[in-house]
């Protein structure tokens, strides 16, 4: 690249010149030629490039069909997918500018390790053989170290000849890290697919190699059962001593990442977080909030695995050696390694319902319908979204959240705002059987009704969505004075450092989870409404009449029934009526004739007044 970068300098320069000299027989200025040499910096010959002579199409097509990130795989590394058949045709794109243009998108990710997967079936347009060399001779070590997994998907003959040639002539170790694959269910089992926007021209082809795809159940497929595999197998604990023995029963027998939330979270009728959540929870609120790129970059997968062996034997694990990357990666892996995931395909519908954003001013900036808008999101996430969730999910992700929303008040040092933590969050968080619905529900965008717009939203209003889960949390210290996510915050430190073995919870705090009904006994459930509408509306008129009734009496007194007062007039007849009453009645009945009798009275007193009245009058 820095050789391309010298060329076009050299270009620019002499179109420069050449301007001068095309003038009135102007003498061209070494002097202001050098200063303009100095300041053509690398950035600008990348955006030199990537403007193009297309107002930056080319661009924007490489980046959304050519080569572009599709989520992590197991072991949180970035995946990078390149698709050959969204290759354009050579004799209308320049496949130089196209080859900087994958260089310039690889450059995002070769800090730290990557994967690659390639799709090469369904190609309309093949490179040539002296663009290969060259693309391979461009991408120096820097690319090819760090990339730990290339997978080769629907290899043809001439890809895998070209592997094999450049292989044994440019570089063998590079070629040792390829792995061939057939088909997309033994793609399945290698990354998770359903973070893999698969174009339509690969379906097609797998459809010719295989009538059905198979998708792995667990989350980790046969990836994650090679790893099990290499560790000491250990007795699993009954989940009788699970519930019994809550965390403490997750000692050497068992693993934490795999395993149902509620065993692990319930001790004696409170709520402990998992070791690993609290711990790194802990660790990157300390000492990682201004790290760049958290919970985006992956760490070394040796240092990974280390840790979470360690966490699964119950040995003791050092963040501060293994890193804050570690740590943030073992949070998503947890989530992810859920036997059932925080949003599955039966939350997906209520997630749909999510209303839409509204679009911000030209300067950016929230208009006031904007604000409004953003309060009726968060307010349908606290109401509709939250309650459908079990209320140990609710509880963590409440921890969880606390740490994001801190993590969102730094994007200016550490980068990663809300849209940012929605995009590398989200995938973690849902899970069906459908991949390619789930990598719809995944998209994050201000009109887009999906898993990834109301991680943003916890993330930007975690105040607002889990009002109800931190005075929950907080009980008597939530006041409305004190930083709510610091204080969350500081009740992992507590867990920790042994000060509290756990949360109790109110049961009133936490809103009731929604009850999902079908469409036959939404019809059921809407007449019965309208039919006690009616007789509500009934009752209201004979309340006002026995209202008014009551305040004409000469010495009311009154008497609560439920949480209404309700007046009742002095009478002989009722007082007399009210000692007949045998002392053996049950209380309900006579909280039942206690509150019919009032009615009856006033009758009584209305029926003499009327006739006293007519007297009168007569």
């Amino acid at each position: 690249m820095e050789e391309q970068y010298r060329q076009w300098k050299r270009k620019a320069i002499g179109e420069l010149a050449a301007g001068y000299g095309a003038g009135a027989g102007e003498r061209v200025d070494m002097q202001t030629l050098a200063s303009v040499e100095r300041r053509l910096t690398y950035n600008d010959f990348k955006a030199s490039v990537m403007q193009g002579d297309d107002n930056g199409r080319l661009l924007n097509y490489v980046n959304a069909n050519v080569i572009f990130q599709a989520g992590v795989d197991y072991e949180s590394k970035p995946m990078v997918v390149f698709c050959a058949c969204s290759l354009p045709s050579p004799r209308e794109v320049d496949y130089d500018r196209l080859l900087n243009l994958i260089i310039f998108r690889l450059d995002e990710f070769v800090e730290s390790d990557y994967t690659v997967v390639m799709f090469t079936s369904g190609a309309q347009h093949n490179p040539g053989w002296n663009w290969m060399l060259k693309a391979y001779g461009r991408l120096d070590r820097k690319y090819r170290k760090n990339v730990k997994n290339v997978y080769v998907v629907h290899p043809s003959l001439w890809s895998k000849l070209v592997f094999r040639i450049l292989g044994r002539i440019v570089s063998p170790k590079f070629f040792a890290k390829v792995a061939w694959v057939d088909t997309l269910s033994q793609l399945a089992n290698m990354v998770p697919l359903n973070q893999i926007n698969i174009p339509q021209p690969v379906y097609e082809y797998n459809m010719k190699v295989e009538h059905t795809l198979r998708v792995p159940t667990s989350p980790s497929g046969r990836h994650q059962q090679q790893q099990q595999q290499q560790q000491p197998n250990y007795p699993m604990v009954s989940q009788a001593q699970q519930q019994e023995g809550g965390e403490q029963a997750f000692g050497l027998n068992t693993y934490v990442f795999g395993v149902s939330l509620e065993p692990l979270m319930l001790s004696n009728g409170r709520y402990v977080l998992p070791r690993p959540m609290r711990e790194c929870i802990a660790f990157i609120n300390h000492q990682g909030l201004l790290a760049e790129g958290l919970f985006r970059r992956s760490p070394p997968s040796t240092a990974l695995r280390a840790a979470k062996d360690g966490y699964n034997r119950n040995q003791a694990v050092d963040l501060s050696l293994a890193g804050v990357n570690v740590a943030a990666v073992l949070l998503k892996l947890f989530y992810r390694e859920l036997p059932e995931p925080v949003f599955s395909a039966a939350n997906y519908e209520i997630v749909r319902a999510l209303p839409a954003a509204s679009p911000r001013t030209e300067t950016g900036e929230p208009s006031d319908v904007a604000k409004q808008m953003d309060t009726v999101r968060a307010r349908y996430v606290e109401e509709v979204i939250l309650p459908s969730l079990k209320t140990e999910y609710r509880v963590l992700l409440c921890f969880t959240f606390a740490l994001l929303s801190m993590v969102a008040r730094n994007e200016e040092t550490n980068r990663m705002t809300a849209y940012n933590l929605a995009i590398v969050w989200a995938p973690n968080l849902a899970r069906s059987a459908n991949p390619m619905l789930d990598v719809s529900m995944c998209a994050v965008g201000p009109g887009a009704a999906t898993v990834g717009s109301v991680v943003q939203i916890m993330a930007q209003m975690f105040d607002k969505v889990f009002s109800h889960e931190i005075d929950a949390i907080l009980g008597a210290d939530a006041d409305s004075s004190v930083d709510k996510a610091r204080a969350v915050l500081d009740i992992v430190d507590r867990m920790n450092s042994g000060q509290i073995d756990g949360i109790q919870l109110a049961p009133p705090k936490l809103p009731p989870r929604k009850k999902q009904v079908t469409p036959v006994e939404k019809d059921t459930e809407s007449k019965d409404i309208e039919s006690k509408d009616e007789d509500e509306d009934e009752d209201e008129d004979e309340d006002e009449v026995q209202i008014f009734t009551d305040a004409e009496s000469e010495s009311p007194s009154s008497l609560a029934v439920g949480p209404v007062a309700v007046t009742k007039t002095h009478d002989d007849d009722g007082e007399d009526e009210g000692k007949k009453q045998s002392d053996s009645e049950d209380v309900a009945a006579k909280s039942i004739e206690t509150s019919a009798e009032p009615m009856q009275v006033d009758q009584e007193s209305q029926g003499q007044s009327q006739g006293q009245s007519n007297k009168e009058s007569s």
